[in-house]
């Protein structure tokens, strides 16, 4: 019986969907964003750090918030990543730090960027 149940979480689909629902329901912010720095995907721990709704972080730019702005989403992209902090503009008001980790992706099989962003201590 054990070798099933391993079975049937070693399939792709159940695979997919506990990784789904763990990202979405993280106490960490998880984003992910495109060639075009454009925010295409948030979990609800994101949008609470940084102060806003989904549908106000869809399509909204990478950066454009941070005091360090697009020079530090450059020196990220370059470098394919990188862990660091950041002092930003939240959407509703006043600025906070966060601590992120950033690393090149693939989703649906294409190249994007993602970061888990958590409150910086």
């Amino acid at each position: 019986m054990e070798g099933d149940s391993t079975q049937l979480l070693t399939a792709p689909h159940v695979q997919a969907t506990l990784l789904a629902e763990a990202v979405q329901t993280a106490e960490v912010g998880f984003i992910v964003w495109d060639d075009d720095r454009h925010y295409i995907a948030a979990n609800a721990a994101a949008c609470s750090l940084l102060g806003c709704t989904l549908e106000q972080l869809l399509g909204s730019v990478v950066g454009e918030r941070t005091v360090e702005g697009e020079e530090l989403v450059e020196r990220v992209v370059r470098g394919h990543g990188g862990r660091g902090r950041v002092v930003f503009e939240r959407f509703d008001g006043g600025r906070a730090e966060i601590e992120y980790l950033t690393f090149a992706t693939k989703t649906a099989g294409l190249p994007y960027m993602a970061s888990v962003i958590w409150p910086a201590k």
